[in-house]
């Protein structure tokens, strides 16, 4: 921005303001006055960014990091949005014409986004309501998120937790204590674009604000939700984000039968023995925040007709929810038939390396009339494996 020019082009345009009151007596003096209080606000905050920038060349004042949340003014201030910004956003995409002050929120925000560190080109975020809309519709159509471990931190994350854990031990006076051998590992995170594009009707670019804003957080929050929770469930972490499948105990994640794997062949009956085996295989303390996760097929084939409160409680119902041995039942259409796990999914940990952004083309589509609308974030996740935190149990189908 050329801060001399716009100012010169705030004064030529007061000065036609001050003509149009003396000559005029049809002037519309609303509209002159709110466009008066517009220059003079754009003037003061230009002057102010003047003497920023002279302050920075003379070496009398810091630069400020736009991406601390340490260091606050009015304007840069990363976890304030100017109220005008959530309507520029959305009529940017649309391409409808902004105000005034929706331009200047527009630009403050397209600022922070380049001096932000993780966000690259990508140009400003989502509003932050919309961006809490798309997380709770993202928590609704897959719930077991709740219960997972995420982050929001640009760029590669590392996790570390405790790993060997000796027991503490007793001591006797005076004696000489050697140090156990605790070991911590780690879980290293990166990122995996995760993407859904929308073709729709060019009637959505005349769509009022509330109601394109709807249209966004229902498709691109649902799909992008449903396909992180398969990511959860099936991910194998090589080359895609990973999941409680590799969360066993073994090399690798693996399962093993014995351990922390019950399997039942296709020729056998399911039965409550299986059942409490796979509970029993679950690592000490776990219990506390453990979910079952299956299918609804998986469930009412093999879980349900196993309740029978005559000779146990093994399945309960309450609250409109299932209970299989005190512990929530998550259903999950990412898991197949006969496939389920019971663990503490607070062992998954996934990040948001790039929040979720929406970009519009209206070339792609116009062979067909249509707008093209492209949602995306950059996700990872893995599991804590080794410390018996998921157990999992299959029915194999015949």
């Amino acid at each position: 921005m050329n801060i001399e020019k716009r100012l010169a082009e705030i004064a030529n345009r007061k000065a036609e303001i001050r003509s149009l009151l003396d000559s005029t007596e049809a002037a519309d003096l609303d509209a002159l006055e709110k466009e008066l209080r517009d220059l003079e606000a754009e003037k003061t905050s230009l002057e102010k960014r003047k003497s920023i920038a002279a302050g920075i060349n003379s070496g009398n004042i810091s630069v400020i990091n736009l991406g601390n949340a340490e260091q606050r003014s009015e304007e840069t201030d990363p976890e304030e949005e100017p109220a005008e910004y959530r309507s520029a956003f959305f009529k940017r995409i649309q391409g409808k014409p902004l105000t005034n002050a929706e331009q200047r929120a527009y630009d403050i925000m397209e600022q922070r986004a380049a001096y932000s560190p993780g966000t690259g080109s990508a140009g400003p975020a989502i509003p932050q309501v919309t961006a809490n809309e798309i997380v709770k519709k993202m928590y609704e159509v897959s719930p077991i998120l709740q219960k997972c471990r995420i982050f929001h931190v640009p760029g590669m994350l590392k996790i570390a937790y405790e790993g060997t854990n000796t027991e503490a031990s007793l001591h006797t006076e005076l004696a000489s204590i050697t140090p156990d051998s605790d070991t911590l590992i780690s879980v290293s995170l990166t990122g995996y674009e995760i993407t859904k594009l929308i073709r729709a009707s060019r009637a959505t670019l005349a769509m009022t604000i509330p109601a394109f804003e709807q249209f966004i957080v229902e498709i691109i929050g649902e799909n992008i939700g449903r396909r992180i929770e398969k990511y959860i469930f099936t991910g194998t972490g090589s080359a895609q984000p990973g999941g409680v499948s590799t969360g066993g105990k073994g090399s690798g994640g693996t399962y093993t039968s014995g351990t922390d794997l019950v399997s039942v062949a296709a020729a056998n009956t399911f039965a409550a023995t299986d059942v409490e085996t796979a509970y029993s295989y679950l690592g000490d303390g776990y219990e506390r925040n453990a979910v079952w996760a299956m299918s609804k097929v998986t469930f009412f084939a093999y879980y349900y007709p196993l309740m029978d409160r005559s000779k146990n409680h093994l399945i309960e119902f309450s609250n409109g929810k299932y209970y299989i041995l005190g512990c929530e039942v998550y259903f999950t259409g990412s898991l197949t038939k006969g496939l389920a796990y019971l663990g503490d999914f607070s062992y998954i940990i996934g990040n948001f390396a790039q929040d979720i952004i929406v970009v519009k083309s209206e070339h792609s589509g116009l062979s067909a009339n249509a707008v093209d609308y492209l949602g995306s974030c950059v996700w990872d996740s893995k599991p804590i494996p080794g410390l018996g935190a998921f157990v999992k149990i299959n029915k194999a189908q015949s």
